[in-house]
């Protein structure tokens, strides 16, 4: 674990399969000449053609940017299932031929993850651990009855968390973790393709309303995740229907994302009169920028949800949010943060939604004011998410000189 200060330290990045926003992290992380990184890949699952059972949609994720980073595909390179089977039983090898300073691990339940885990000890590695989770959703009981003493356990032999947010740090303080453990980190997008989308945001608010048809002055709501009854999206149509009574604003949803419930969805959106429900399906990563731009206030309404990729990228596009309290993503200094960027509503209780709707929609200048808390906030997040933040923490580690 001994690390000469001179020496350039070596981190193994060890995670199931390509993840199109962890990736580009990946390559941001490549760039910067004060440590080497390699990615342990388990499974190629993203970078060939997949069929998504809740999309219903034949996926193949685009610019990874693999070449941008060393990596090494596991098990052949082979399409590996990813659950908490996953395994590859050649890691040990590859990671003592790597030989590195730090193991980084993201999560416990797979094989995989706790073959480095145990490789990492047994070498006399530093092990840096990252996760979503959040203490937000219900949990079952027994099932946290088992989990609770093996975390606390397990958490005692990591060095260093990796934070994405306040309600990860909550869920690392539950299972014992001490705050000086923590370096938060925050949650990474595609940062190059965001920063290229803000440069046209203005164009690209414009084509994205023009082409829907969406009336120059409606409030324009959006939601993106799959068309599943946990993401609540049902409530946002709720929504609508009561501010037609409510409001004499017209609000235009976008109902980003596919999936199983949109055959219950479309005929109760028919409900509506004046406001409106807009079906995208499924949008590919790169196109959804421009729906962020496009518009006014982003809500998730979801009543399970660890830190929201979605919410990341949307405050990225300046968005304001209005997000439920079983979502992952709020707190003081997180992506949404209660008054400053956006509103927190309990889960599933349509009044309050609607007042929260009707506040930022009825005053443009609270709602422009939040705006600018977004983006700022967002790329200060994202500046830690693509260097800062692992920055951090190999120098609480002795591993890097502090400035």
């Amino acid at each position: 674990m001994i690390n000469s200060i001179n020496k350039i330290p070596r981190v193994a990045i060890i995670i199931s399969h390509p993840i199109q926003h962890f990736c580009p992290q990946y390559a941001s992380y490549a760039c910067c000449k004060e440590w080497k990184i390699k990615v342990f890949f388990a499974s190629s699952l993203g970078t060939k053609s997949y069929i998504d059972k809740d999309f219903n949609q034949n996926i193949t994720w685009q610019h990874l940017r693999l070449e941008s980073f060393d990596h090494i595909f596991l098990n052949g390179g082979a399409n590996v299932p990813v659950n908490s089977a996953l395994d590859a039983p050649e890691l040990e090898k590859e990671l003592q031929l790597y030989n590195p300073d730090v193991i980084m691990v993201s999560g416990y339940s797979q094989k995989f993850q706790r073959r480095a885990f145990q490789w990492a000890r047994k070498n006399n590695k530093l092990i840096f651990y990252s996760s979503d989770s959040e203490q937000h959703h219900k949990r079952v009981w027994w099932k946290e009855l088992i989990k609770y003493p093996f975390l606390l356990t397990y958490f005692k032999k990591v060095d260093r968390f990796l934070t994405v947010g306040n309600a990860n740090e909550h869920y690392y303080q539950y299972y014992g973790v001490p705050l000086r453990k923590m370096i938060r980190v925050g949650f990474s997008i595609d940062v190059t393709q965001y920063q290229e989308a803000l440069k046209e945001y203005d164009a690209l608010r414009i084509m994205v309303r023009e082409k829907i048809d969406i009336p120059e002055n409606a409030i324009v709501l959006s939601v993106v995740g799959k068309l599943i009854a946990r993401k609540r999206q049902a409530d946002l149509i709720d929504a609508l229907v009561r501010l037609e009574s409510e409001s004499t604003l017209e609000y235009y949803l976008l109902m980003i994302g596919s999936g199983p419930l949109k055959e219950e969805l479309v005929p109760k959106a028919k409900r509506l009169s004046r406001n409106r429900v807009h079906f995208t399906d499924f949008v590919a990563p790169e196109q959804l920028p421009g729906f962020y731009a496009a518009t006014d206030i982003y809500v998730h309404p979801s009543e399970m949800e660890p830190h929201s990729l979605a919410i990341s990228e949307a405050i990225f596009l300046k968005c304001p949010v209005i997000i439920s309290d079983r979502c992952g993503s709020y707190g003081p200094t997180d992506d949404v943060q209660e008054g400053h960027n956006g509103f927190v509503y309990a889960c599933g209780d349509i009044t309050e939604l609607n007042n929260c709707i009707r506040r930022l929609a009825e005053n443009p200048v609270l709602r422009q004011s939040f705006s600018a808390y977004s983006g700022s906030f967002a790329q200060a997040s994202q500046n830690r998410a693509h260097g800062e933040g692992l920055r951090a923490a190999l120098r609480a580690e002795k591993l890097l000189r502090s400035v």
